[in-house]
């Protein structure tokens, strides 16, 4: 409005000069120019009236722009550290930008935040301070206000602190001093609540001289206390959950620790609810059952493991209920249809109530115990039989006798008898000469009789043998011999080993009644430590390994056990006393030695006779036999039987190899393909249930052509199989093998080119 009215006059007067130039002089001589004067003069003060209006508005409008600044720096601030909370969880971080924004947006000496402690002293935990002034950062600080519940309670309910000038400001002496100490003049003190409860304080000093704090100052303080109140209460939350989180990953980490303890244990471990839901199996119950953890979980228990001695559950479960546990042995058949014997403990697990929850189950694989302690019983039977036969066998020769000589000595005493009665006679000589013979069997058995011990040529022996099969054997049996050159020699009675051998090759004979091969092999072999764990019966030293295969029926699996039981046939009644086997036994035995089989319906069996050798040189030294060290190869250990895996990992991972072991075919398949560009040789057996090896080395091959297999079998015609099939597999051991064996058998298979240089430069 004032610079339309300016514009009004600038044009009044712009007129007036106008009518000046156009009228005359005269004109201004006249009455015009009294009154054009007074028109000048009353606009020349009313333009002066406006000019100090519009310098008063002018100031009204630089007030409210300082204004606005002002409280858009308020807001601004406020923005910047609410942002600061929401991105940032580091509340050292929060206070430290708050107090040295709020110093620059006060423009005052010190704005410090201070923290009280649990017995109401405090610390200064963040600092800004104009430089030339007392820095007060990690200060402990007690002031005795905050001591008396009644003063905390006020500034709990919000109370705050203005003093422009600590010296009118109405404080006590202390105060007063304790202020000075930090060259305060003027304090501003607003309080930080973390909920219900006193925090902190958000202070603001004037260090020069006293101030006069603004409502607009006063308010920034009150709503940075509570945006700072909420980042105290937003890092600790976080801080719990923290911790929290920490917790559980420690009680995580101490669960997979435990978990891997469970998986670690070869026993299988076992979790089944009450419905016999299987919750929980780990990794020896993979390996023992063969079923993995995805396949188990939530199968019915029962359907999966193939009880066939399956408990009676409703005493199983009224002992898991009475007394918390339950103990058995179960027979089971795993994935791949073997027979297993299992030490079965379950143990009732009970919830936080007190109810049953579940069922532990431990299973320990006692298969092969149970093996040996069948061996031991045999033994302990055998022995107890051979202290009653050998009176028997004493007493039995003592009727004998009379009735031989009787018998022998009638025709000499009777020459008139008759063509009938000395038939009689003879028929009485020849029964008590084939009861003779089976008493000295019968003594053999038992190691009653001891003949004469000398130094006996197995070679010789083994020939002679030979010679009796091909000249009263069927035309349909072809006989083979296989014996080293320099085969050693035993301390024996040549007699007794002579049946050992009769006796086998006999069996042989029967086993093939439409004609096969019989192949008798004789060969030198030092069995070291590692040998001796795999065999029972087996002591370190020297031995002679006699040797009788044949291609015959082959003995069923379920029999196996009892063969060398005395009495006991699978002949006819009268083609068979029982006494065959055990008598083998027992003169081996009684020569220091041991006898392994192996047998297959359908293949044949082989029997090996193992002979302490007469020759007792010490050990191989290791400059003799050079036992050859890996260079950290992998090798692939295949066998159903764990224990020969066992075995076998442990010697190779002392000789520098490393190892992996399947229990079977399907297993083999997955490790090769986990392991296949890091798997340098596999080591299989032949002879395993469910896959054989010939299927897993097929298999294997279709996964990588140039894979190298050494295939094992503890039957020897295996052997041929190597020797037909050495496309397949690069070298066949026969089981069971010493460890300089095994060892220069991976070494050639390993680096073929070496040894054949070695073979060429030698």
């Amino acid at each position: 409005m004032n610079k339309q009215m300016l514009t009004q006059h600038r044009e009044s007067i712009h007129w007036f000069v106008t009518q000046l130039e156009a009228r005359v002089l005269d004109h201004l001589l006249s009455d015009l120019l009294p009154t054009a004067f007074e028109e000048i003069a009353s606009t020349i003060e009313h333009l002066y009236e406006n000019n100090e209006a519009l310098r008063s508005d002018l100031a009204i409008c630089h007030k409210a722009q300082a204004s606005l600044g002002e409280q858009t720096e308020r807001e601004r601030l406020l923005a910047q550290l609410a942002q600061k909370i929401r991105q940032s969880l580091n509340i050292e971080e929060i206070l430290h930008t708050t107090v040295a924004e709020v110093r620059q947006f006060l423009q005052t000496e010190r704005v410090f935040i201070y923290r009280f402690n649990p017995d109401w002293s405090g610390v200064v935990v963040a600092e800004s301070v104009e430089s030339g002034h007392r820095a007060i950062l990690t200060f402990q600080i007690e002031d005795s206000f905050f001591k008396e519940p009644l003063n905390r309670e006020l500034y709990q309910k919000g109370q705050i602190q203005v003093v422009e000038d600590i010296k009118t400001g109405g404080l006590s002496k202390c105060h007063i001093e304790l202020l000075a100490q930090f060259e305060i003049t003027a304090n501003l003190v607003i309080p930080i609540l973390h909920g219900e409860q006193l925090w902190g304080l958000l202070v603001a000093n004037g260090c020069s001289s006293p101030r006069q704090w603004q409502p607009l100052e006063i308010n920034l303080l009150k709503q940075l206390a509570t945006q700072l109140a909420l980042a105290i209460q937003q890092s600790t939350l976080f801080t719990e959950i923290q911790a929290e989180l920490a917790q559980r990953k420690q009680a995580e980490h101490k669960i997979q620790e435990q978990a891997l303890l469970l998986d670690v244990a070869t026993d299988a471990i076992i979790v089944k609810n009450l419905d016999n839901q299987i919750l929980f199996w780990n990794k020896g119950a993979e390996h023992l059952y063969g079923w993995t953890a995805d396949e188990a979980i939530n199968q019915d228990a029962n359907n999966l493991l193939q009880n066939e001695s399956l408990p009676d559950h409703e005493a199983a479960s009224d002992t898991l209920t009475k007394q918390g546990h339950w103990h058995r042995e179960l027979h089971q058949i795993t994935k791949s249809q073997r027979r297993i014997i299992v030490s079965s403990r379950w143990t009732l697990v009970r919830d936080q109530a007190g109810e049953p929850k579940s069922i532990l189950i431990v299973n320990s694989d006692i298969t092969e115990n149970k093996k040996l302690q069948a061996q031991f019983l045999r033994a302990q039977r055998l022995e107890s039989l051979g202290t009653l036969a050998s009176v028997i066998a004493h007493d039995f020769n003592n009727i004998l006798t009379p009735i031989l000589a009787t018998a022998q000595l009638l025709p000499l005493k009777l020459p008139n008898l008759d063509p009938g009665s000395r038939q009689l006679v003879s028929i009485l000589e020849t029964s008590a000469k084939r009861g003779a013979d089976l008493v000295k069997q019968i003594l053999s058995f038992t190691q009653g009789v001891e003949g004469s011990r000398t130094i006996v040529q197995v070679q010789h022996l083994v020939c002679d043998i030979a010679q009796v099969a091909q000249k009263t054997f069927p035309k349909s049996i072809e006989t083979e011999t296989d014996i080293v050159p320099d085969l050693r020699t035993v301390v024996g009675d040549a007699t007794q080993l002579h049946q050992v051998l009769m006796n086998l090759i006999v069996n042989a004979r029967d086993a093939m009644p439409d004609g096969g091969t019989l192949n008798i092999s004789a060969k030198n072999l030092w069995i070291d430590e590692n040998y001796a764990r795999m065999s029972v019966d087996a002591q370190v030293g020297f031995y002679i390994v006699i040797t009788i295969t044949d291609t015959g029926m082959g003995i069923p699996e379920e029999i196996i056990e009892r063969v060398f039981d005395p009495f006991f046939t699978t002949k006819e009644v009268g083609k068979g006393t029982g006494l065959g086997l055990s008598t083998v036994i027992g003169i081996v035995k009684s020569h220091g030695g041991f006898v392994t089989m192996y047998s297959e319906v359908g293949k044949g069996s082989a029997f090996k006779v193992y002979l302490p050798s007469s020759q007792f040189s010490a050990p191989p030294a290791t400059s003799d036999i050079e036992l050859l060290n890996g260079n950290g190869e992998l090798i692939l250990v295949v066998d159903d039987e764990v224990i020969i895996g066992e075995i076998t990992k442990a010697t190779l991972e002392s000789y520098n190899y490393r190892v992996l072991i399947a229990n079977d075919g399907i297993g083999a398949l997955a490790l090769y393909a986990q392991h296949l560009n890091d798997i340098s040789l596999v080591l299989l057996d032949l002879m395993m249930p469910g896959m054989d090896g010939h299927t897993t080395i097929f298999s294997l091959q279709r996964m990588n052509l140039h894979v190298k297999i050494i295939a094992m079998s503890g039957l020897s015609f295996n052997g041929g199989f190597a020797k037909n099939n050495s496309r397949d597999i690069q070298a066949f051991l026969p089981k069971p093998f010493t460890t300089e064996t095994l060892l220069s058998t991976i070494h050639t298979v390993l680096h073929p080119t070496a040894n054949a240089s070695q073979v060429s430069h030698n």
